[in-house]
């Protein structure tokens, strides 16, 4: 009996054994991943696409981190940023969140060629993370924006890189439905770098800027974003209450007034009474000289 029991129940322990150890496995941590779509190698100035599954909450933190950047990481959109956070991304029903990275868009001054560290992790449970590393190159040829994102009336600056040879660069500004608003040009110098400058004087919203000559084989294009004036701490002037007053040039000094004495009828009667006995003295007098 006890060999029969075993006769069977050894094959279902084999078949379990074979099925856990072919189930899939999940990278990282098993309950958040992060993943790019490239073959390991970008140039400054492209779109990065990033992505993943988050089991653990519905808010997926994403930062960067690498040589010139701090050890803590910043978000992918401000190089400059607060160090240990990033941007966030909604995680959807499935547990997948993706995130898209536009290169154009930052600050680039702040990226060298260099392998750079890409974390992810929960926004409410941060022991939860996830990490993988890209290659960025800084192309050899680019055009960068100061600052990146700007409000009306600032003075935004270009810097560039243009091929050997070019005399000038077409500088385009559009929005995102395609409308040129601005186009300048900027001298080219003989070693091929390039700057111009102009004043915001465009709506809230994202523009392109795109750096053009019929002899380059490619275009160089950055992002500026033109955020809504800040109208957070400005102070409102309270009506100013206004009384007659002398002008600033005078000085108004209070008069001093010497007191009066007051005169009261007791004063008055002592002295009649004073008086009367001087009077009858000098009478008294004479009468006694005349005796």
């Amino acid at each position: 009996m006890a060999m029969s029991r075993f006769n069977f129940w050894f094959p279902v322990l084999v078949l379990l054994c074979a099925g856990l150890c072919c189930m899939p496995a999940l990278a990282a941590n098993e309950t958040i991943t992060i993943a790019y779509r490239s073959s390991g190698g970008y140039y400054i100035g492209d779109t990065i696409i990033f992505d993943g599954i988050n089991k653990v909450g519905n808010m997926t933190v994403i930062k960067i981190t690498g040589p010139g950047l701090p050890t803590e990481g910043v978000p992918l959109y401000d190089l400059s940023g607060t160090p240990g956070t990033g941007n966030t991304v909604p995680v959807d029903s499935r547990n997948y969140w993706i995130f898209a990275w536009d290169t154009w868009r930052i600050d680039d001054s702040k990226l060298q060629t260099a392998r750079y560290t890409f974390i992810a992790w929960d926004k409410d449970n941060p022991s939860a993370t996830a990490t993988t590393s890209i290659i960025l190159k800084k192309p050899e040829f680019y055009m960068i924006v100061k600052p990146s994102t700007a409000r009306m009336g600032d003075y935004v600056e270009l810097d560039g890189m243009a091929e050997k040879g070019v005399t000038y660069m077409k500088i385009d500004v559009t929005d995102s439905a395609g409308t040129t608003f601005h186009t300048f040009i900027a001298p080219v110098s003989a070693t091929g770098f390039f700057q111009y400058g102009f004043h915001v004087d465009m709506k809230p919203g994202e523009y392109s800027i795109k750096g053009t000559n019929p002899t380059m084989r490619n275009d160089l294009t950055v992002g500026l974003s033109i955020s809504a004036p800040n109208t957070t701490g400005m102070q409102i002037p309270e009506p100013v209450q206004t009384t007659p007053s002398a002008s600033p040039e005078t000085t108004i000094v209070p008069s001093v007034t010497t007191p009066t004495p007051i005169k009261t009828q007791a004063g008055t009667a002592a002295t009649t009474v004073l008086l009367s006995v001087c009077i009858l003295g000098v009478i008294i007098a004479f009468s006694r000289r005349d005796q």
